[in-house]
């Protein structure tokens, strides 16, 4: 009995210490300016796309739950194999999926500021 009871407050323990670090973890909103050529940076609200989406996986691919990372960790300045550069990287995943649910911007003036 001691053992369960040591074992739940253990398990409430956690979800309190982890459930704020995991939350702190992930921004509301994002500016993506990484690539900044010719259009202007694109303001990403993370927290509504985390409402829309079922899962991290859907946007974040090859990351393990907990560990998700910036696009820019993987994808770089150009397309290397079958490794998209970032800039196509977005457009695929974010117009795809815009396309896909019929509704969201997909047009470049919608997502880019200008400069």
């Amino acid at each position: 009995m001691r053992k369960i009871a040591a074992l739940m407050i253990l398990a409430v323990a956690l979800m309190f210490i982890g459930g704020p670090v995991f939350a702190a973890a992930q921004p509301d909103k994002i500016m993506i300016d990484e690539i900044q050529k010719m259009k202007g940076p694109v303001p990403f609200d993370h927290k509504q796309h985390t409402t829309l989406s079922k899962d991290c996986k859907s946007c974040h691919h090859q990351d393990q739950p907990g560990q998700e990372q910036k696009c820019s960790a993987c994808h770089k300045d150009k397309t290397e194999g079958k490794k998209l550069s970032l800039k196509d990287a977005f457009h695929k995943q974010c117009m795809d999926c815009h396309k896909q649910e019929k509704k969201g911007p997909t047009k470049c003036n919608d997502c880019h500021k200008q400069k």
